[in-house]
C-alpha cells in the first residue's frame, strides 16, 4: 500500500507538476505527501568569517522555509484535502533524499525531471536518475513536459518476466489505483535477434501473461513484444500509438564494469521519456 510519498521540491513548476501528480495518487489512496527541500553547501567556510557565513546560511534558511510555505500552500489551493508536511534539510540533494526516504519508510518517491541529451546527459546529470541508480524505493519520474493524465494504461517493459510478487505488486497496486491495464512487452532487437529469439520470447511472454491472469486476476494485462533498434524510440512509439501513460521498470544492481560500459537502461529513459517513468529497484 502506498501510505507516505515524497516529493522533492525546487520550487520550479517541474517539481509543482511532480507534487501534483502525487496529490493525485494521494487522493486515491489516503497517503501523506512530504513536500522535502534540500539546500546543498554553497559556499567555503574555511575562507570567509564564521559569522558572516552564519549569517548568510540563516538567510538563505529563512527564505527557502518561506519558499517551501508558499510552495505547499499553492499545492493545497490545488488539491484541497490532501494531507502534507515539509521538511528542509541541508546536505547533498540525492543523499538527503535517500536519508529521508529510508528514516520515514517512504513508500514511493515522485519527482520532476529534465531531459537532455548527449554531452549534456553526462555533465548536467539528474537529481531523479541518481536518485534512481541508488534507492530502494520505488521512484517515479515525472517529465517536465509532461501533461497530467488520469493514468489508464501501464507499459511494464521487462525482459527477466519477474514472479517476485513483492517487486509486481508496486505496479499492480498503481494500475489499480486509477483502474488502468498494464502492458507487458518485451523488446526485441532487430539489429541482433536471430529467429530463436522471437520464438523464445513470444512463448515466454504467453507463459508469463498466463501467470499475471492468474496471479492477478482483477487486473487486465495484455501482452505484446516490441521491435526496433532502439529501445528509448520503440517505447516512444508505442505510447503513441497506444497512449500509454506510466512506463514502468524493475532495475538491477549492476557491477563495476556495467556500469563503466553501459548506462542504466531505465536512467536513460528517465531522461528521454516523454511520459513517467516508474523505477522499481529489485536491490
Amino acid at each position: 500500500m502506498v501510505r507516505s510519498i515524497l516529493v522533492p521540491t525546487d520550487f520550479s513548476a517541474n517539481a509543482m507538476k511532480a507534487a501534483l501528480y502525487a496529490a493525485s495518487v494521494a487522493q486515491k489512496s489516503g497517503a501523506m505527501v512530504y513536500l522535502l527541500h534540500v539546500i546543498e553547501p554553497v559556499t567555503d567556510n574555511i575562507r570567509q568569517p564564521y559569522p558572516l557565513h552564519d549569517r548568510l546560511l540563516e538567510e538563505i534558511s529563512n527564505n527557502r522555509i518561506k519558499e517551501m510555505k508558499t510552495f505547499q500552500s499553492d499545492m493545497a489551493v490545488a488539491c484541497p484535502g490532501i494531507k502534507t508536511e515539509t521538511e528542509i534539510a541541508n546536505g547533498m540533494t540525492i543523499t538527503s533524499i535517500l536519508d529521508f526516504a529510508e528514516g520515514q519508510q517512504i513508500d514511493l518517491v515522485i519527482m520532476g525531471t529534465k531531459g537532455a541529451t548527449g554531452l549534456k546527459e553526462i555533465f548536467m546529470g539528474s537529481v531523479a536518475a541518481g536518485t534512481i541508480g541508488r534507492t530502494k524505493i520505488p521512484v517515479l519520474a515525472v517529465p517536465d513536459e509532461y501533461v497530467f493524465e488520469v493514468p489508464d494504461g501501464i507499459l511494464f517493459a521487462t525482459n527477466r518476466f519477474e514472479q517476485n510478487k513483492d517487486l509486481l505488486n508496486k505496479i499492480v497496486e498503481m494500475a489499480t489505483l486509477f483502474s488502468a491495464s498494464i502492458h507487458v512487452a518485451v523488446f526485441v532487437d532487430t539489429d541482433t535477434a536471430e529467429a530463436t529469439d522471437y520464438i523464445y520470447n513470444t512463448r515466454q511472454l504467453n507463459h508469463y501473461l498466463d501467470f499475471l491472469n492468474k496471479a492477478y486476476p482483477c487486473v487486465a494485462f495484455k501482452a505484446e513484444l516490441l521491435e526496433g533498434s532502439e529501445f528509448e524510440e520503440t517505447i516512444e512509439k508505442y505510447d503513441k500509438k497506444n497512449e500509454v501513460d506510466i512506463i514502468a521498470m524493475i532495475t538491477y544492481p549492476k557491477s563495476f564494469w556495467e556500469r563503466l560500459m553501459k548506462k542504466s537502461v531505465t536512467k536513460k529513459m528517465a531522461f528521454h521519456s516523454k511520459i513517467p517513468v516508474l523505477a522499481i529497484p529489485a536491490k
